[in-house]
Parts: structure tokens; sequence; C-alpha cells
């Protein structure tokens, strides 16, 4: 069961700490991604590659004139083959499988594990909480979301007006056929409580 990841460090998690604690007035995340040093890049379907081989979508964000309402950052994609790729391999064609190998491939801070297993992209998940952890400190919230096939986890923090998340959900870039874990950052009302895991799978659909 294949894990393709590259798990935040401290330089992404101070950019998007910065990022959270920032007013998002018009202008004001297109300022803060040339600070950074993020490159604008499409061919991902996001709007810049950051320095640490991660992609902040949507393709929209950090945009000179309109303000944003959220960004998403993925960190880790993980698959379930079933009888099909099994089917596939044993026929000698690629699946869904060698297509996860391939994603990022160009970005050598990503690992790819074709055995990994779910406890793997549970431990990626974590280890992204952690690191958000050691500068935010503990989240304000952990829950998980027990409504379909397999549990979902996240974590979130408030920084005055928006709020971080760190959460797992499907991968819509893929038609659902993967699931992944990202970071997402965006205004969150300070009198307005945390979303339920459900509530948190939808919200992370940008």
């Amino acid at each position: 069961m294949p894990v393709n990841s590259c798990v935040p460090g401290p330089e992404l998690v101070g950019h998007i700490v910065e990022l959270a604690y920032l007013e998002w007035a018009p202008g004001a995340t297109a300022a803060a991604a040339a600070r950074f040093g993020w490159v604008p890049d499409r061919s991902h379907m996001s709007s810049h590659a950051t320095n640490t081989g991660h992609y902040v979508r949507p393709e929209w964000f950090g945009g000179p004139d309109d303000a944003d309402t959220e960004c998403l950052i993925p960190f880790c994609y993980y698959y379930e083959p079933d009888d099909f790729d099994a089917e596939l391999q044993a026929d000698g064609l690629s699946g869904n499988v060698d297509w996860l190998a391939e994603y990022h491939r160009e970005d050598p801070a990503w690992v790819f594990h074709r055995d990994a297993g779910r406890s793997v992209f549970d431990d990626r998940w974590r280890a992204a909480v952690d690191a958000f952890g050691e500068r935010l400190g503990e989240p304000e919230t952990v829950v998980r979301d027990e409504k379909g096939d397999h549990p979902w986890n996240y974590a979130a923090w408030r920084c005055g007006g928006n709020a971080v998340v760190v959460g797992q959900r499907a991968d819509n870039g893929s038609y659902m056929t993967f699931e992944q874990a990202l970071i997402w950052v965006g205004p969150h009302p300070v009198d307005e409580p945390f979303p339920t895991g459900e509530q948190f799978a939808l919200r992370l659909e940008c």
C-alpha cells in the first residue's frame, strides 16, 4: 500500500505560521508568497511551488488584487490497491500504484514507499502535527472523521482571525482515487467553534 510523502520541515512550517497570522487583505498573501520565495506555478494545478517541494492550491491563491479565502498544501498521498491493480500488475501494465510512484518524482524531497501501509500515512500526518506543535503549541482541537471506510485525523490551531489545520481527506485532484494529508490555512472567526471531523473534510475541499 504505497505512500508518497514530503513532510513539512521548519522552513515551510515557519512560512505557513507567518501566513496564518496575516490579515488576509487584498494583495497580502501575494506579497507573502513573494517574500517566501514561492515561485508561480501551473504544472500541478497550483498557484505556487515552494522552496521545499510542496505546491500551494488552489490555482488562484496569492493573486495581487483579490482577497483569498483559503489555501492548502498537500504533503502526503496514500493509496490502497485493489484487485484491478493486481490484474494490471500481473499483465505487466502500469496502474495507480505506478502513477503515484511517478507523482512528484521530479522533486527529490518527496519519498515513495511502495509497501508502506496506512499506519505510515497516519505517521506522516502525526509528524506534521508535531512540527506545527513546536511552533504553535498543542493544537486547540484534534478530531477524527469516522464516517467513511477509514478514519481521517485533523488537528487545528487558531492564529488570530485565521486557523491552521493539518488533516487527512480524499484527494480531489485524483478524482478521489488517492487519500492525502495536507495543511489548510485560511480565515476562521475567533468566536466560531472548530468544525467536527466530517465538517473538516468538507472544508478542506478547496
